[in-house]
């Protein structure tokens, strides 16, 4: 399995004035793998836990603010040497307040130890700690996208297709078709490294759905670490409810009209904070940026990952099989989802994704605009379309509406490669080949 953020810690690892680097993202995203990939290209490479080994909490504890004496400590307790050139990789930093802020000591005094740390639920553990901004790095992982996916399921080769079609040259239907094939099964498999890996090795859905099944099972325990005992009975509701309403306002009577939005709006923050959900807000998009112009009370919510979407909705992966050819097609909120993946995917691994969509809600003229990007030159409006056909009404009024600040526009659908009424139609496998 490869992953393109491995590029970026071969970039980090050159830097000459290189800080410590803090991976966060949910569980399960692949970030120790991601480490000890890294670590391969390292003579010296010391791996320490702080949820599996409590001695070294204890360590980070008993010596903060001496790097020194720490790090003697620590190669002490690992067995290895820790010197100039080691990369050093501190997994589970949430367990250790003192582990998170000696980072900065890495830097002051220990700028030639290379220094990564990893992370979950990290607001959760230290909700009032203010992290030595300025003295680390952070970097986001999410799940695999579709073109990891396809480099994991032996098909890179097929990127170069992919990377070499557009409008003018658009791919041969076949090979169309075959490629709108692999990003239905990619919605089933979805992109968590553990189930990318049970059907890599078995080709057995039904593999892959028991996986699925505890990862999902994995993050409902998580709930009681970050929750109230009140809260966890909503936080089970809202975590059930993000697959039914995809694609949708999010109206919290839709969620459960019997509990008080307030209690909902809470735990929806939680599930943002832990990385299972990702917040689309409304942008009135009259130029960039396009944050400065968000309505916080219309928004819509994506999740964690496809894959999981599935299995949370109840659905059998075998049978969603034999439908692929037509999935994406009958569920919109699916090609949505998929779509919302493929976008957070693409956010620089130092950002925090931040996504936006467009809608006008008066009687006479309901219009809206599933995704909206932002290009140096302008604002860049994306409709999803689940199927290859579709009106675009909705990003025409659009178009018309805000043409001064208007980059360029895109349909993603199950279409080949065309431009027509100059918005470009992009199909579901080549999303990133948006600029």
């Amino acid at each position: 399995m490869y992953r393109f953020a491995s590029t970026h810690l071969d970039l980090w690892k050159k830097k000459s004035q290189r800080l410590p680097l803090l991976i966060r993202g949910a569980r399960q995203v692949g970030k120790t793998w991601l480490v000890r990939e890294h670590g391969l290209s390292y003579p010296n490479f010391v791996e320490i836990n702080l949820e599996a080994e409590p001695d070294y909490r204890k360590i980070f504890k008993e010596l903060f603010g001496k790097p020194q004496e720490l790090i003697a400590a620590l190669s002490f307790l690992s067995g290895k040497e820790i010197k100039p050139g080691t990369l050093l990789f501190i997994d589970e930093i949430q367990n250790s307040k003192e582990a998170i802020l000696s980072l900065r000591y890495f830097k002051e005094n220990l700028p030639e130890l290379h220094v990564i740390a990893a992370g979950s639920l990290l607001e959760f553990s230290f909700q009032d700690l203010s992290y030595p901004v300025g003295r680390i790095e952070f970097f986001h992982l999410f799940p695999l996208n579709f073109e990891e996916y396809l480099t994991a399921i032996s098909h890179d080769d097929w990127l170069d297709t992919i990377h070499n079609a557009h409008a003018k040259t658009p791919l041969p239907e076949p090979i169309h078709e075959k490629l709108l094939e692999a990003v239905a099964l990619y919605c089933l498999i979805g992109g968590m490294p553990e189930a990318v890996k049970a059907y890599v090795e078995t080709q057995n859905l039904q593999r892959c759905q028991e996986v699925q099944q505890v990862l999902v099972a994995s993050f409902r325990e998580d709930f009681y670490k970050y929750a109230s005992k009140t809260n966890i009975e909503y936080l089970q509701i809202s975590f059930q409810s993000i697959p039914r309403l995809l694609g949708q306002k999010w109206k919290y009577s839709h969620v459960d009209p019997d509990v008080k939005s307030r209690e909902l709006a809470s735990v929806l923050h939680l599930l943002e904070k832990s990385g299972l959900a990702y917040r689309t807000c409304h942008s009135s998009a009259n130029g960039l940026p396009l944050g400065a112009q968000i309505n916080p009370k219309k928004f819509k919510i994506f999740f964690l990952d496809v894959g999981l979407c599935q299995r949370l909705l109840g659905l059998s992966l075998a049978q969603l099989y034999l439908e692929k050819k037509t999935m994406l097609a009958h569920r919109g909120g699916i090609a949505e989802q998929f779509v919302a993946q493929e976008l957070v995917s693409m956010t620089p691994p130092n950002q925090a994704p931040q996504l936006f969509y467009w809608h006008r809600e008066e009687r006479s003229a309901m219009a809206e605009v599933d995704f909206l990007l932002e290009n140096p030159s302008g604002v860049v409006p994306i409709e999803v379309k689940s199927a290859r056909e579709g009106r675009l009404k909705s990003l025409h009024f659009f178009l018309q509406e805000k043409k001064a600040f208007i980059y360029k526009a895109y349909k993603i659908s199950a279409a080949n490669f065309a431009t027509h009424d100059k918005v470009e139609s992009i199909p579901f496998y080549a999303v990133k080949s948006i600029q």
